[in-house]
């Protein structure tokens, strides 16, 4: 699937910053296997991307709250 992306788009999956994440419940044996098809060795989630958090669990009010507090100091 990536492939035929990257063959539509003409953009490339650059995997020296490629990572990927698994729930808790996955086990290693095919976090590997997952890995080693995809060609992506990162195994890691990073607290944000692209200025929102990555782990949103089930907290939303409290996850998102800093972005409801950061609008209204804009809007007052």
């Amino acid at each position: 699937l990536l492939e035929t992306y990257c063959k539509a788009s003409g953009q490339r999956i650059n995997h020296e910053k490629s990572s990927i994440f698994f729930s808790e419940g996955c086990p290693q044996v095919r976090r590997d296997e997952v890995k080693q098809i995809l060609n992506v060795h990162n195994e890691s989630l990073s607290e944000r991307y692209l200025g929102m958090p990555t782990d949103v669990g089930q907290s939303k009010m409290g996850t998102f709250k800093y972005l409801r507090d950061r609008v209204w100091e804009k809007v007052r």
